[in-house]
């Protein structure tokens, strides 16, 4: 039944918050000392770091429980500066903080199902900007050594990657295997409220494991120690509860702690899998791929994907978590026997036959057609939401087009840079572009104007690609991106995967993959004047032609002149 009662509401949000972030410790287990101190300065900050994290801190950030706005510390000019520096002083050398910093106002925010159900929220915690500058100041002096540590399967939280990192990763390694039909097992895990019940006393055993000195570890004790909370609806404050566990979610250095543990958890349980994994490059195997705690494993037999399962819950249990097996799902790609079962925590996981990773629809045998559907689904949904704005005669097409660009197309186009397409997905796109365009500009069939005429009166001379220009635009935006990675990068090893012995194509007609669509589109780039540069011929390597792109791409200014002539060929 609902609570309608405002009081009851919010003692209802501060019981369910209060379990949500004070989950059972996990077993006790003892500290492996393998790693000496990092090199990083373990002096007090100074001023000329407090200053930079006060230039970098967002004027309109909403303020903690003291209310005291990002705005007021942005203007204090150098005198507030000198005051922030000697209090951070202070609390470098006591080892201690306010009691006010491990307070925090937790804003629930609704993800997506019902809005009577708590657990379809997610708890955002406001925190003191006084204490987000001190925990900015660590990060930052920590991040560089970190960043060269972290393991290289993991995307999530790091500069210069994304999610398209691993959607493009995910679709080459299953186009290529469909392409030798090579059997592949994926299998999607779920952590249960993975930020919230992370074990904060392993975490700091973690630390100290990998390196961190000890000064560090002991301020970030500090921040966390005794923390609570208010929730915030309604215009008022629950009663205060307190928390135990999991990292706050606002907090600046919260996924880099975080990331401490995931990789720790993966190393731990993956080091002991022996038969493991996919083929990527002739003597390396891809077994595992993770956006902060979104987990995807690759195997090519049953045996070594439960070995990786098991290893894991033994793993994630360190750490006090656990997984959600109702919510891990089993791909399988060209598999010859009967389904394989397999289990986690007891449970057996469920074989589906696409599934939605980090927002794009992955199919077996890499095809896109369910995620062109799900993406025509999706923007619909948006451009309906805006109608109320298309039927305003007082905002200028020109204005419509752009938030047309950036609403929807943005929407259509998610992750299209990854897709495989086909002559007829980009049709279906196009038809749907061109609809919205017609309705956004009020001109019907009947009215006789060509698609190019509605999108040069809603978007100009300047943005008025189709959608299939639009989309080569992205692919080779991509495309030049990839080549110039270093060679340790997943993407690049993942373009540039290579057949196995004895591995022989499926007979018949080939299905469409995304190196041979870029291929087709780069092929106005095989000859510079009257010599032919290698890689397009049919008795060159598989891979010459991207080697090839390889040298172009290096050059930035030249790869975007290159660019921009296919376009225009387009």
């Amino acid at each position: 039944m609902p609570i309608t009662n405002i009081h009851r509401r919010l003692g209802r949000w501060a019981e369910f918050f209060e379990g949500q972030f004070n989950w059972p410790a996990a077993p006790a287990t003892s500290v492996r000392l393998s790693c000496p101190p990092w090199p990083v300065t373990t002096d007090p900050p100074n001023e000329e770091e407090v200053r930079k994290e006060l230039q970098l801190l967002k004027r309109y950030k909403s303020p903690g429980p003291d209310d005291l706005p990002p705005a007021l510390f942005k203007d204090g000019g150098d005198f507030l500066t000198k005051e922030l520096t000697t209090l951070f002083t202070k609390v470098w050398e006591l080892e201690s903080v306010p009691t006010s910093w491990n307070e925090s106002i937790v804003v629930p925010i609704f993800k997506k199902g019902s809005r009577r159900s708590c657990n379809n929220y997610r708890g955002i915690s406001l925190l003191p900007i006084a204490s987000k500058l001190l925990a900015s100041v660590i990060l930052r002096r920590l991040f560089k050594t970190r960043e060269r540590l972290t393991r290289e399967e993991q995307a999530g939280f790091r500069s210069g990657r994304g999610c398209i990192d691993h959607i493009f990763t995910l679709r080459q390694m299953l186009e290529h295997r469909h392409t030798y039909q090579r059997p592949t097992i994926v299998v999607f895990l779920d952590i249960r409220a993975a930020f919230d019940s992370l074990d904060r006393t392993v975490l700091w055993d973690c630390l100290l494991k990998k390196g961190v000195p000890e000064k560090f570890i002991n301020i970030l004790k500090a921040l966390y120690k005794n923390t609570s909370g208010r929730v915030r609806a309604y215009n008022h404050l629950s009663p205060l509860f307190h928390s135990s566990s999991g990292v706050r979610q606002g907090c600046p250095i919260s996924p880099f702690l975080f990331n401490f543990a995931i990789d720790d958890i993966l190393e731990t349980a993956l080091m002991n899998v022996s038969n493991g994994g996919v083929d990527l490059l002739p003597g390396e195997r891809l077994l595992d791929l993770e956006y902060a705690d979104d987990i995807v494993l690759l195997c090519d037999n049953a045996q070594g994907m439960q070995s990786a399962l098991n290893q894991l819950a033994i793993s994630v249990r360190r750490y006090g978590m656990c997984f959600a097996p109702s919510k891990c799902k089993v791909l399988l790609q060209d598999w010859q026997d009967s389904n394989p079962v397999l289990t986690l925590d007891g449970e057996q996981i469920d074989v589906v036959e696409k599934f939605v990773y980090l927002g794009s629809c992955i199919s077996a045998g890499g095809g896109v057609s369910d995620e062109i559907n799900a993406r025509i689904v999706k923007a619909r949904a948006a451009y309906a939401n805006l109608g109320h704005l298309w039927r305003l005669r007082d905002v200028s097409l020109a204005v419509k087009g752009r938030i047309y660009n950036a609403s929807v197309r943005a929407v259509l186009l998610y992750a299209c840079e990854t897709w495989p397409l086909r002559v007829e997905d980009v049709r279906r796109l196009s038809v749907f572009d061109h609809r919205c365009l017609r309705r956004i500009a009020d001109i019907q069939w009947q009215h006789h104007v060509s698609n190019a005429e509605v999108r040069h009166r809603v978007f100009g001379h300047r943005d008025d690609n189709s959608i299939g220009v639009t989309i080569l635009k992205h692919r080779l935006r991509w495309l030049g991106h990839v080549l110039r990675m270093s060679s340790q990068r997943i993407p690049r090893r993942a373009l540039f995967a290579d057949s196995g012995t004895g591995w022989k194509k499926r007979r018949g007609g080939q299905c469409m993959t995304w190196c041979r669509g870029m291929k087709e589109s780069c092929k106005g780039l095989a000859c510079v004047g009257p010599s032919r540069l290698p890689g397009w011929g049919p008795r060159d390597g598989a891979t010459q032609w991207l080697e090839t792109l390889s040298d172009m791409a290096q050059n930035r200014s030249q790869w975007r002149s290159c660019c921009n002539l296919l376009l225009l060929s387009s």
